[in-house]
């Protein structure tokens, strides 16, 4: 059976109008229950920016109607019913969406001609159906707003920017020397963008508000290794017409060329063979980034405090809990972290009875969220228990 994240009561009535109480509450849930043949029927209309966003009926014994309107509003046109309203912040709606997603329906419906015409759109795209690995850096600063002023003059930073949309991610990678992008990659359910191809699709996610921005340290050998690995990142600036190389054939004689011009004459090959240089294959190329991404101890510790200390906060604020108690671990190992241990939730107790219960599908949520902040690629095996 589903539990509602109870949200601020408002007020209780005994009667009242859908559209009314759908615009006085704006964003939250209508609770309406009503008693018959000893069963509590109760039906939750949610909303969200004054619209009807979902329904969920419950007789709280052995029937209960999931993202149907028909129940919840046979019990409002009851004569023995009881309303009442309750508001939520948008952090409840969207923990409530994701923890029962088939409660909520979709605003609107899109028509066969406008869905077809999304799909044309999108397969416009160059999308490109390859594995991006991104090596991500330590993290400066995360959930950011303004990620401009982290830029600085003379030193790379990385970018990262990532939101779900109807169940899936959308990805956004975009490098900076000083206040200039110069690599940028994109991935979404279609595939991979890369470069220019990339920067409209990352402009959208940065203006999007509901948007998560983290920003990461990052260096030239990274760039390099990365664009040896994935070259259409690169973002090639618009150059005018290089007016030096014409003036300087405009004379009759033929340009001499150098010894090492000759070599550039050469294929790769021919010329890696000529300096006696073997192809970095990728074997060569996955070591070199293990070597740069492997934390140092010092920093793998650094990282669990900070992940424990955010944790431990976050739970105890919430209603019900006593105490927390965890025993974590953070380790690095084929080129992604590991995060395990036991988290420990004692609840509140008046002369030993638990005052009141805890849902550990919010605790779970609120811990997913802060090692998300700060990891990227992980698995977690983190052991919740409730006492």
């Amino acid at each position: 059976m589903i539990k509602i994240v109870e949200g601020e009561f408002i007020k209780t009535l005994t009667d009242g109008n859908l559209e009314n109480l759908v615009k006085e509450l704006d964003r939250g849930y209508i609770l309406i229950m009503v008693k018959e043949n000893n069963k509590l029927h109760e039906g939750y209309i949610f909303v969200e920016d004054g619209e009807i966003v979902g329904y969920y009926y419950t007789d709280n014994h052995l029937e209960e109607s999931i993202g149907k309107p028909d129940k919840v509003l046979e019990l409002l046109n009851k004569e023995n019913k009881i309303i009442e309203l309750y508001r939520y912040d948008k952090e409840k709606l969207d923990l409530m969406k994701w923890l029962y997603p088939e409660i909520f329906v979709k605003k609107h419906k899109v028509s066969k001609k406008e869905s077809k015409k999304e799909e044309k759109e999108e397969i416009k795209e160059n999308y490109l159906q390859i594995k991006l690995t991104i090596p991500l850096d330590k993290i400066i600063s995360a959930n950011v707003k303004d990620f401009e002023s982290y830029l600085e003059d003379g030193k790379y930073k990385l970018i990262n920017v990532y939101r779900k949309v109807n169940g899936f991610y959308e990805i956004g990678y975009i490098i900076y020397y000083g206040h200039t992008p110069i690599a940028a990659a994109y991935e979404c359910k279609y595939g991979v963008l890369l470069g220019k191809d990339a920067c409209e699709k990352i402009e959208e996610l940065l203006k999007d508000e509901n948007s998560v921005i983290d920003v990461y340290e990052f260096d030239e050998k990274k760039l390099t290794v990365l664009l040896d690995e994935f070259p259409e990142m690169k973002i090639e600036k618009e150059q005018k017409e290089d007016v030096i190389d014409v003036k300087l054939y405009e004379k009759e004689e033929a340009p001499i060329l150098t010894s090492y011009e000759e070599d550039v004459k050469l294929s790769r090959e021919e010329l890696l063979k000529k300096l006696g240089i073997s192809e970095p294959d990728e074997g060569w190329i996955e070591s070199i980034l293990e070597d740069l991404l492997r934390p140092s101890d010092e920093e793998l510790k650094e990282l669990k405090n900070r992940i424990e200390r955010e944790i431990y906060e976050k739970i105890k604020n919430i209603d019900g809990v006593d105490d927390v108690y965890l025993d974590i671990n953070v380790k690095w190992e084929n080129n992604r972290y590991y995060i395990y241990g036991d988290i420990t939730v004692k609840r509140k107790k008046i002369l030993g009875v638990i005052k009141k219960d805890v849902d550990p599908s919010i605790i779970k949520f609120e811990i997913d969220n802060i090692i998300k902040k700060h990891l990227s690629k992980y698995t977690s095996r983190l052991s919740l228990h409730i006492e």
